[in-house]
């Protein structure tokens, strides 16, 4: 980015029910210096369990209990993330990780941020890290909708008691998460090492699309591939209009709601200049962010979505339509 970005990220470690959240972020408590991180626990139950299970810091424990963070809770985190920060007199705070209840959508966790502008002018996206169970998760691919929504929606996969389950099943459900996302990083929890703070402090992966094959010179190409009915497709585009584009994809993001899942994208703003980072989680959309010319100068430029239920021709018959390009 041209300038430096002074807010406080906002981690977000989701996974599905016993999927290894409580013990992976245990585990980074135990082995790292957390004395600048302040942790939020999220349970859906009466009795919160979660928090009990992890060591106290100094930048402030906070249980959310008795309701979702995907649903009813929000002003809740709201307010807690706005404590937390009045609370840090020092500004000795350097990050926040939220724990989610097994049932969350990161969604609504990522529009409370973007778009509350007290919020927004405090804190940023971090990182969204799901624990995929290596030994339930398989089965959870064909019929659990939220299990979906939190691969589609992570920057990182961390995959966990792969030491109980078979190289197979791993490299099997490898495969299938890289289907319904293709541009996640991908960790093994290994007891030697902590696997959270490697995640955490990996940059974010700067291969945005996969090397699929561009066809002919003046249409963006389509590769599509197909897990259930959740699709992948990458539109090869350079320059855009701005305007038309922007209008496109706000247009696009309410008719289809949750049927797109994910949205990112790299792209030339032709009346500008710049090269522009758009990032979007269902309709929500995060801040652009304007890149430097140098540290993009061998990407890929285009945008990529997973979606469900929905053609991929529609979504490049309607693209083409509004003349966004000026390749």
């Amino acid at each position: 980015m041209t300038t430096s970005d002074v807010r406080i990220p906002v981690h977000i470690l989701t996974g599905f029910l016993g999927s290894g959240k409580t013990t992976l972020l245990r585990d980074y408590l135990q082995h790292d210096d957390t004395s600048q991180t302040a942790l939020i626990i999220n349970e859906v139950g009466d009795i919160g369990i979660d928090h009990h299970l992890t060591q106290h810091l100094d930048g402030g424990t906070v249980l959310l209990e008795n309701g979702c963070l995907c649903c009813q809770v929000r002003e809740d985190l709201k307010q807690t993330l706005l404590n937390l920060l009045s609370n840090d007199i020092n500004h000795s705070l350097r990050q926040i990780i939220i724990e989610t209840t097994g049932l969350a959508n990161p969604s609504p966790i990522l529009s409370t941020l973007f778009h509350d502008n007290e919020l927004a002018s405090k804190v940023r996206k971090g990182k969204i890290i799901a624990t995929i169970d290596t030994l339930e998760s398989v089965k959870n691919v064909e019929d659990i909708t939220e299990w979906s929504n939190q691969v589609s929606s992570a920057d990182t996969l961390i995959f966990t008691k792969a030491d109980e389950s078979s190289e197979e099943n791993c490299s099997l459900l490898k495969e299938k998460c890289r289907t319904i996302n293709p541009f996640a990083d991908h960790f093994i929890k290994a007891t030697s090492e902590n696997t959270l703070r490697l995640a955490l402090n990996t940059p974010l992966n700067s291969m945005l699309f996969l090397p699929f094959s561009t066809k002919g010179t003046g249409k963006p190409a389509l590769k599509q591939t197909t897990h259930s009915e959740i699709h992948t497709q990458a539109i090869f585009v350079k320059s855009v209009n701005w305007q038309r584009f922007s209008i496109w994809l706000s247009m696009l993001l309410y008719r289809y709601n949750d049927q797109i899942l994910r949205v990112k994208g790299l792209l030339l703003d032709a009346n500008t200049g710049n090269y522009v980072l758009l990032n979007a989680v269902r309709k929500v959309l995060a801040p652009l962010e304007i890149l430097d010319k140098e540290s993009i100068s061998s990407a890929k430029l285009g945008l990529v979505f997973i979606t469900r239920d929905i053609d991929p021709e529609d979504i490049t018959r309607s693209f083409n339509a509004f003349e966004i390009s000026l390749n």
